[in-house]
């Protein structure tokens, strides 16, 4: 799928986990002639994710072992940590790979764009972790890294999968869709295999020295752009049935309802997003990525749904 002749090593932290996966199979299937080294650092080399990856060609590497190995001689670092795992773990092992000056760096910042966030003492501590790494991150990049931050919006696997009764409003058991606020507000949907050809892609363009200049820092990328009606009415006329209920509730409410118990789940505060229109990746890196769906189709909502 690659349409490049730059080539590089690449190193994927967290390598096996739910989206890590994703992006180590895109790398050594799809991308693989363009990646030729592909390492995969991960808390278990043993797991049958692992060994999985590595029948691919994948070199394993254990996340509690020395990584400088890992990273000597990798120009591209995807960061794929997530925020459970101790600050100060995850800032000593982004010390670790950019020692080595790698020339791209992914932060593991995928899903909601922080930037946009507004929960002024009570935003999630993940997410104020994350923040805080990537300001971090910069600084010991010293410019000499390209340091990248990818948003995706929802995962589309998440929003629509099989084996969930209900998520984030949309229970398609009952034909019931429950925003807060409005359901025409528009929201992005990535799926996790389309994150990874993403990634692959941008980190080939930032490596290009005739299209580095064209990759910003903070990226934007969105699988599809929809609304809660346009779920609806997809899902309806997909599987033949009649257009569901929709049942907005009160966005203020809900929003005041997360200042007041700190202890609410992140679920709720993405479908507080939702509604304040926190979502709509109109404004997007598309066409630099994937220019007309020249290179891949985007998976869309609609084929998620035929899928179910």
């Amino acid at each position: 799928m690659s349409s490049s002749s730059t080539t590089a090593n690449v190193a994927v932290i967290g390598g096996t986990g739910a989206l890590g996966e994703q992006i180590s199979t895109i790398l050594l299937t799809e991308y693989r002639s363009s990646f030729p080294t592909v390492r995969v650092i991960t808390r278990d080399p043993s797991s049958p994710k692992a060994q999985q990856l590595a029948q691919k060609g994948a070199e394993l590497f254990a996340l509690d072992g020395s990584l400088e190995s890992a990273f000597t001689g990798v120009d591209v670092v995807i960061n794929l940590l997530p925020p459970s795992i101790p600050h100060d773990v995850r800032k000593k092992i982004t010390e670790a790979a950019l020692k080595n000056s790698p020339k791209v760096y992914f932060l593991s910042d995928f899903g909601i764009d922080h930037r946009l966030t507004d929960f002024p003492g009570y935003n999630l501590p993940d997410w104020e972790s994350k923040q805080q790494l990537a300001k971090e991150t910069r600084a010991l990049a010293q410019g000499k890294t390209k340091v990248i931050a990818v948003y995706n919006g929802l995962f589309l696997e998440i929003l629509l999968a099989p084996y969930r009764k209900s998520c984030l409003g949309f229970d398609l058991e009952h034909n019931i869709f429950t925003p807060y606020g409005p359901a025409s507000q528009r929201f992005a949907v990535t799926s996790k295999a389309d994150i990874g050809r993403a990634v692959a892609r941008l980190a080939l363009l930032a490596l290009d020295p005739t299209t580095s200049a064209q990759v910003p820092d903070e990226v934007r990328i969105a699988g599809s752009i929809v609304t809660f009606e346009g779920v609806r009415d997809l899902y309806a006329q997909v599987k033949g049935l009649p257009k569901g209920q929709i049942k907005s509730e009160d966005l203020a409410q809900k929003k005041e309802g997360l200042r007041q118990n700190k202890d609410s789940s992140i679920l709720e505060y993405l479908r507080v997003l939702l509604g304040e229109n926190k979502f709509d990746f109109t404004d997007n890196s598309n066409e630099l990525i994937n220019p007309g769906q020249k290179l891949w189709k985007w998976r869309t909502v609609e084929d998620q749904i035929r899928a179910l």
